[in-house]
């Protein structure tokens, strides 16, 4: 079988409550009104056009549309796509909406005359499972409209591509959930089907302009009685790379509820819920550091703070909301002298310098997170045990007037500390990475008590954690360096202990070991941690930030400099966080 080998770079705690509205969208459609060919679309139409990856000029995604249909009793297909409501909401859904055409129809009314809805909790007809609404006879079609969008082919790629046509209409089908269901945090899967005649019906697959899929995409079929199948676009020509699709589908109805701190939202200096390109600069592991901030605004700024972040001997970048108010703070954490450490933190609630002796030398401050749930980060340091117990020790702010300080036995000599909120309770975890004859083995200390030990990637991988399915607790990742030298990620989601991926191979390949730093973080906003990478190498391509966003193409910001690949003077900030 093909695999998913898209080294996509290897070449180069808030309230809720709101109306019926679109509360989830699974991505979008839309590719404008102008095909790559350069054939404008009908007036007030727009294309839908299948995509390539803006790099690649000989390769590009084949499928169209997928049969999600019933005609007469000879084809029964169905298909699905999940989505996730987060630890702490509850989404009411009155409706679901969904995209179809039927090849040839030229109609000003619609086709489509039914449509069927189950929503599961889990995965699909799977032992556990359960449906929570809807069944596979119900006719629930509410309306049926004209979306403005044609179906079409990669108009020029590969060469000579395919004329585009008007022969596909795009038809948006609102599926009444009636009674509206209510559900709590967990994950569900969408199972649907369609009704247009004789003729039969296609459903587009989620379109994004400049690349052919994301990481998280992992829509499934039903064809008949057989078994539920992942939805692969096996390219064209046909020895492009395997990659998986998605269904773009909306969620109508509102959501209450009260959660902690995103877990996707690392270095949000705005306070936007988005992750700003950040780069730290030091002449010198004595020298001032310089922070440059490029925030998702649009707006800059420059602040002097810190000596010699991105040496190995200067101060540590240790960023995090310590105030608790929705703001990223800078902050460095200084070891010495000689063996008295602390850290130094620019509120940013008030524009005030905060100092907290805390930790030695020799300590891993990186571990800074909110270990007692209030919402704001504790100052915290690991301690490696030598031959003995190491140590996870933090300074709380809630219920500790005194300041005292907590201390965790946790973790032996030579582990490697990975904190994060695991369970979802909006307290951090102390978790660390344990070398098994080669293998990881994530031991973590959930905040109930209890204790969760995980197998996961090898020790040599470097760890990136982070929320990257969106369910508000955080995901194993780990990133690996190939024989090539290329980055390859393997995130275990949180959501249904699965992996990213197609069902040849379980990773995504983005980024060159020899010249980037890992800087994942949620920079579309989304509430999901994206891949990241900040490229240090020489020439044109010093100093970028490429970002592979949940449900958008590749953003690829120039920010920085470097003068030799993982060499000061600049240091990606969002790289603190990686192990």
């Amino acid at each position: 079988m093909k695999k998913l080998k898209v080294h996509l770079l290897g070449l180069l705690v808030c309230s809720l409550a709101v109306q019926a509205q679109i509360i989830y969208d699974n991505g979008p459609l839309a590719t404008g009104s102008v095909s790559k060919s350069g054939v404008a679309a009908p007036s007030g139409t727009q294309w839908s056009e299948v995509q390539n990856n803006s790099f690649e000029t000989t390769v590009s995604n084949t499928t169209a549309g997928v049969g999600c249909q019933l005609i007469g009793t000879t084809t029964n297909n169905r298909c699905a796509d999940d989505f996730i409501v987060p630890v702490g909401q509850t989404w009411t859904i009155n409706a679901v909406v969904v995209f179809a055409y039927q090849t040839g129809y030229s109609g000003t009314t619609s086709p489509f005359v039914g449509a069927n809805l189950r929503i599961w909790n889990g995965f699909p007809e799977a032992s556990g499972s359960t449906v929570v609404f809807g069944d596979t006879t119900t006719n629930r079609l509410g309306a049926s409209t004209n979306s403005g969008l044609y179906r079409i082919f990669n108009s020029a790629i590969p060469a000579p591509g395919t004329t585009p046509g008007t022969t596909r209409i795009i038809w948006q089908n609102t599926i009444n959930v009636s009674p509206a269901v209510s559900l709590g945090p967990g994950h569900y899967w969408i199972d649907f089907q369609l009704d247009a005649g004789s003729s039969g019906n296609f459903v587009p697959t989620t379109t994004i302009v400049g690349i052919r899929a994301t990481p998280i995409m992992n829509a499934i079929q039903k064809v008949g009685t057989a078994a539920w199948a992942q939805l692969i676009d096996t390219g064209n020509p046909a020895t492009a790379p395997d990659v998986p699709m998605d269904f773009p589908f909306k969620l109508i109805g509102s959501i209450s509820g009260s959660t902690a701190p995103r877990r996707s939202r690392v270095l949000d200096f705005d306070g936007d819920n988005r992750t700003d390109y950040a780069v730290v600069r030091s002449t010198s592991a004595t020298s001032q550091s310089t922070w440059y901030i490029a925030n998702s605004g649009g707006t800059f700024s420059t602040v002097n703070w810190g000596l010699g972040v991105g040496f190995s001997s200067g101060d540590r970048a240790v960023p995090r909301d310590y105030d608790g108010d929705g703001k990223t703070d800078i902050a460095v954490w200084r070891p010495g002298p000689p063996t008295v450490a602390a850290f130094y933190i620019l509120r940013s609630s008030s524009n005030t310098l905060q100092v907290e002796q805390f930790g030695q030398t020799g300590d891993d401050p990186s571990v800074v997170d909110d270990y007692d749930g209030d919402g704001k980060a504790d100052v915290a340091v690991y301690r490696d045990g030598g031959s003995g117990q190491s140590f996870f020790y933090y300074r709380g702010t809630f219920n500790n007037p005194s300041g005292g300080t907590t201390y965790i036995p946790w973790g032996i000599g030579g582990d490697k500390a990975v904190p994060g909120d695991y369970d979802g309770d909006g307290r951090a975890d102390p978790t660390v990475v344990r070398n098994s004859g080669g293998n990881a083995v994530f031991y973590s200390r959930l905040s109930g008590g209890s204790v969760r030990v995980t197998f996961f990637g090898l020790f040599t991988d470097k760890f990136a954690p982070g929320d990257y399915d969106g369910d508000n607790r955080t995901d194993i990742c780990v990133v690996r360096t190939n024989a090539g030298g290329q980055f390859e990620w393997y995130v275990l989601r949180s959501s249904d202990n699965q992996t990213f991926g197609t069902s040849s191979v379980n990773y995504f390949g983005f980024g060159v070991a020899a010249t980037d730093y890992i800087v994942q973080g949620d920079y579309d906003g989304d509430n999901r941690t994206d891949f990241g990478i900040w490229r240090s190498a020489t020439g044109a391509e010093n100093g970028y930030f490429y970002i592979v966003p949940s449900l958008s193409a590749i953003l690829a910001t120039k920010w920085g400099n470097s003068s030799s690949p993982l060499i000061s003077p600049d240091y990606p900030a969002a790289n603190y966080n990686v192990r």
